[in-house]
This record gives structure tokens, sequence and C-alpha cells, in this order.
């Protein structure tokens, strides 16, 4: 029994030593790192804090002493199996998005956009440990109604209408004063002051004198000199009037025959005196400002309201007013007027409202506290303020698309209130935003580009400068290289550039035209896309249209290209502005009635080129593009706004 277990013993360590002696070759440390320096290749690490920092071998970051972190996507991994499609978006319009594939509003056929393409779409794509030190962000697009009052500050002032300036049309002195200081009250009749003036004299001297004449002709028996009388007495009377006298001065000088050493002046209107500029004994000159009187029993009330809230401000809303003077008072007005214009400092404009005094609380000058209840602003998605990118031309808005995937979309906005803007386009409720950080997930867009400038081949830039070196022509023909299945949308749009038939420089249109014809095909938006045979534009694949060698030229000059002398003999005669011949183009004042011929309401038109109109399906003679269908107000509206004149 021992004998038989030493003999399995024996075998067993025999066979132990075989199979590590035949096996261990594929298992050796020098094959695993191998192994391992291969699935490292090409693989770029960065620092999260730093994503400006790249470098070949992990490590800590040079800036800030942070542990690096891999570049997704770097690697030279390829991962087995079906892509996967995140979304499918317009080839014209990358902010164009669809759940499902199908036609654009252009009419072109939807791409589909990867996973592991997302980039060529503006999708960034962020490790979760980045995203993590990042520390992004995130809130969801919620409806809600914006609150629609308006906090300002503002100031009372007294009522313009009720203003009154005292002033005189004489020379003269201040006989008698009967305003002591200002603030007095005045009812409307009361004396305010008397004027001795010679010239006041002289004129109630020139009436007497009249009257007197008049007395004498009345018995003539000339008309003439009757009449001359009464002429000379109307005369005295309209010159006294001009002078401001009173009429029941003037009515007493002719009764009593008597004149007035002195004019009084009287009070126009209840109020206060707010300015007293003269004392008793002074000497005046016409149009003097003597007195300033103004009604207090109904102020105006300026309020300041910023240019993003005046949207909400509308003639008669209700305002509701409170003075530091008087806690827990509230006083009630309206908004009588909204100033026309704007204060070029502070950016505001200003509101008028009015508010009652009768009780004399109030005076001018205090400064209150308004709330106004605006206009109803509607139920629209809302995003927080913080989470807008500014740009000179749109805003945009960082989207989070899961798994470390975000995408930069433009929006629309609306109203603004309580930190929250209306999104009037470009999102609905539920769509998850960036609220922080997002000028690092730019940082890391831009990343993404200098990671494949950095790990470009080297042999491919040589043979660039090489070739520009050279001075190769770049209307030469070279072999396009079909484009790979599973190559990634960018990696594609470069191969795209490259093509023959983008054509740089100075083209030269009849080395183009290899056969000698006369013409070429063109696209009608890239016009720098020229080629001697039919086919598709390699950039937006569009068909290619027929040009002649002049129209050709024509086009390229007009949208800032440069080409080479033709030599002749090319000339086709006369074109419009496209180079294309055809009754849907539209110059001119555009008569819409005209071309709607069938009379229901509707017209085919081009989004592109806004004067191609049709009163039928069909495609743009321009860019071959679907037309679509509009009605005329729509039509007429998309001609106007492209500066297209419409009758």
């Amino acid at each position: 029994m021992k004998l038989k277990i030493l003999l399995v013993a024996v075998t067993s360590l025999i066979i132990g030593v075989l199979g590590t002696y035949f096996l261990a070759p594929s298992f050796s440390s020098d094959n695993v790192l191998e192994h391992l320096h291969e699935d490292e290749e090409g693989q770029l690490w960065t620092c999260g804090m730093h994503p400006e920092i790249i470098l070949e071998e992990p490590g800590d970051c040079p800036i800030c002493g942070m542990k690096l972190v891999p570049v997704k996507g770097s690697g030279s991994g390829i991962t087995s199996g079906e892509k996967e499609i995140l979304f499918w978006r317009a080839p014209m319009d990358p902010n164009e998005i669809y759940d499902e594939p199908g036609k654009s509003k252009m009419g072109m056929d939807l791409v589909p956009v990867y996973a592991d393409e997302a980039g060529a779409a503006g999708v960034v794509s962020i490790d979760p440990v980045v995203v993590q030190n990042m520390n992004v962000k995130t809130a969801f697009v919620k409806e809600r109604q914006l609150a629609n009052k308006i906090v300002t500050n503002a100031v009372l002032s007294t009522n313009e209408t009720t203003d009154k300036i005292i002033t005189t049309r004489v020379n003269g002195w201040i006989e008698k004063l009967y305003i002591n200081y200002t603030g007095q009250k005045v009812s409307k009749g009361d004396k305010l002051l008397d004027i001795y003036s010679p010239e006041l004299v002289s004129a109630q001297e020139e009436l007497l004198t009249a009257i007197n004449y008049q007395n004498a002709t009345a018995s003539s028996k000339v008309s003439n000199i009757m009449e001359s009388g009464n002429t000379l007495v109307k005369n005295s009377i309209a010159k006294l009037r001009l002078l401001e006298i009173p009429e029941r001065d003037i009515k007493n000088i002719i009764e009593t025959g008597e004149l007035k050493t002195y004019m009084t002046l009287y009070a126009p209107n209840n109020g206060t005196v707010m300015h007293k500029n003269v004392d008793e004994g002074q000497k005046i000159m016409p149009g003097m400002n003597l007195l300033r009187i103004a009604n207090l029993s109904e102020l105006w009330l300026y309020a300041d309201i910023y240019e993003y809230e005046l949207a909400k401000i509308k003639k008669s809303a209700e305002a509701k007013i409170n003075f530091n003077f008087m806690p827990g008072k509230t006083f009630s007005g309206k908004v009588d007027f909204i100033y026309p214009t704007i204060n070029p400092k502070t950016r505001t404009a200003k509101v008028r409202i009015n508010i009652n005094n009768t009780s004399g609380e109030l005076k001018p000058d205090m400064l209150a506290t308004v709330t106004i209840i605006g206009a109803d602003l509607g139920i629209y998605p809302t995003i927080p303020e913080e989470a807008i990118l500014r740009g000179g031309l749109s805003d945009i808005v960082i989207v989070s698309i899961g798994e470390g995937k975000f995408k930069p979309q433009p929006v629309k906005l609306g109203a603004y209130a309580d930190g929250y803007y209306q999104i009037l386009e470009g999102l609905s409720e539920g769509t998850e935003i960036v609220t922080s950080a997002q000028f690092l997930i730019d940082s890391e867009s831009n990343l993404k580009a200098a990671v494949k400038k950095f790990s470009s081949e080297p042999s491919k830039i040589e043979a660039n400068e090489t070739d520009m070196s050279e001075g190769t022509s770049t209307n030469k023909k070279v072999e396009q290289a079909p484009v790979k299945s599973g190559m990634n949308m960018e990696d594609e749009s470069h191969e795209l550039e490259q093509s023959e038939l983008v054509r740089t420089g100075i083209i030269d249109l009849e080395e183009i035209d290899e056969n000698n014809d006369g013409k070429v095909y063109q696209d009608a938006m890239d016009w720098n896309v020229i080629s001697d045979e039919p086919g598709e534009c390699p950039l937006c694949g569009m068909t290619l249209q027929e040009f002649t060698l002049e129209e050709a030229k024509k086009n390229l000059e007009k949208h800032g290209y440069k080409a080479e002398a033709l030599s002749g003999g090319n000339e086709t005669g006369q074109t419009n502005e496209y180079g294309v011949d055809s009754p849907l183009i539209r110059t001119g004042v555009i008569d819409l009635e005209a071309i709607d011929e069938n009379d229901d309401g509707k017209v085919y038109q081009d989004f592109m080129d806004w004067n191609v109109i049709s009163d039928e399906p069909g495609r743009c003679p321009v860019c071959n593009m679907i037309l679509q269908e509009v009605t005329l107000e729509d039509a007429k509206s998309n001609l106007i706004e492209h500066g297209y004149q419409v009758k």
C-alpha cells in the first residue's frame, strides 16, 4: 500500500515539472509586461484640475502635484461589438437632433452619431474621475411661472402739470411782497406781489387819452373820425392785456379814470410756494422767475426700471409704495407713463406713478421702495442664470447626456426674474443641465483637440510639409481614399477636407475642365467644391450643379475665393446673381399673391435661398434643397427678415 502511494507521488511530481517547463514561457514576466505595454501604447495622461497638461506616462501634475489620470479614448484599445448610436442629426445643422433616422428640415438624410464619435457633434466625453475633480453640478429644466413683480427704488416729485412760474413782462420794482417765505400755502386769486413800473403807468395814460379822444369825436359827423377814436381805445386796452394787467384793473381804470401806480400779481391756482427768488424793493426784469408754485395734493413718483425688466411693465399697472419714514403703511398708485428714452449711464428707463397726497404726509424728493405688478409672463421651461454661458452671438447651456457625456446646446432666452431665465427655444422640461464648472467642460473640449494634435503621426505632418514646400498645385487631382465605415466623424471630416474636389488657393478652372467642354460642376453651398464630372459634395452631400467656367468664376469671386483669369471664349451672356436661370428665383419687389396661382394661401420656399419661391412642391434650382411649404404671411416675414422687398 505504501509502495503505491509513493509511486503516485513520484508520478505527480514528474508531470508538474514537465508542465512548468513547457508552459512557463507563455506566462513569463517579459510577455506579461509586453502585453501591458501593448495595451497602454498610445495612452495619454492629464491632470483633472489642469486639462492643458498632457503627458505620455503616468505620474504627478507638474502644477498642483495631483495624480495624473488617463485621457479617455487616447489609447489604442479597440472594443468589439456593434457601436451604439446616441442620436441622429442633420448634416447641415448639428443642433437639429432626432431620436430616429429620417429627413432633416432641409430634406437631407439624417446622419447617426455614435457613442465613440460624439465629439464630432459637439458632445464632450469626460472621464468620471475628471468630472468629480471638476465638481460638476447639474440641475433639471423645470417649467414654472416667473414672478412678474418688479421691486425698485423711486423718488417723489411735484406734478409738472400743476407747476406755475410767476413772472412779469415789464421792467420795475417790487413795491409790496405778500409772500414772506418758501413753503407758504396760497389759494387761487391771492395777492402775491405789487410791481411799480413806469411802462405800466405810461400804458394806462395812453388808455385814458384814447378814451378822452373817443368822447371828443363821438359827436362828429365824419365817420372816419368817430371810428379812429374807437380804434385807439381798443388798441390801448389790448396793450394793457399784453402786459398782463388783470381785467378787473383795466375795467377800474376805464370807470374811474384814475391811474394805478403799481400792478398786482395774483396766484393762478392753489398750491405751495416752492421757490421765492425776489425780495421787497428789488428791481426786476421782463421774464425773470419771481416765484414757483406747485400743487402738492397729487405727486409724481419716478421709478427706475432696468432694460431687461421693461417687458414686464405696462401702462396702468398697479404699484405698491412704501416709505421709510412711515413703516407699515403702504400707498397705492398706477403707472401713468413710461418714458421713451434710456439713461445711457445707468441703463434704466423711468416710469411715472401718480400718488394721492391730499393728507399732505408726503414731501417732494422723498425716497420710496416700489413694487410694480407687471404683465403675466406665462409658464415656460426655466433654468438658473449660472447655467448660461454668454457668447457674442448666442447663449449656450451645457446639457448632461449621461455617462460622462456633455453637449453644448444653444438656447433662446426669454424673461428673467429671481435668478431664472425663461427658455423659449433649445431645451425642454426634464433636461439635465450643468450649473457649475461649465468653463472646465469647455476646457475638456479643447483638450480633445490638443490630444489629436499631440498624437498625430509624424509621417503625415512631414508629408504635408513636403507637399507645401514643393509648391504642389491645390487643383491637381489626387487619388481619393475610400472612407472606412469604422472611422469616427472627426477623422472623416479631416479626410473630406483633403478631398480633391475641395479647391484652395487661386483656383484654375480651365485646369479643372479636363474635357474642355467649358463647363464644371460646382456646389452651390461650398462654392470651392468643383469637379469636371457630375457627383456630390464631399462636405455636405449636396448634388453638384453644372455651371459654365465664367459662371463658376463669378460664383467664386462673389463668395470671397480667388480664381485664375480665363483665356476667353467662355462668355455665356447675362445670368442672375446665382448663375442659374430659373423662374423660381424672384427678384425686385416680390408679389407673393401673384405666385400663389391656386389661391390656397401657401407657397413653397427655400430656407437657404429665401427668394426661391414656387406655388408647387419641388427643389431649389440653386442648392437642390427641398422647398418647404409656408403660408403667404410666413413667406413675407422670411423675405423681409433677409432683406428682400415684398409687395
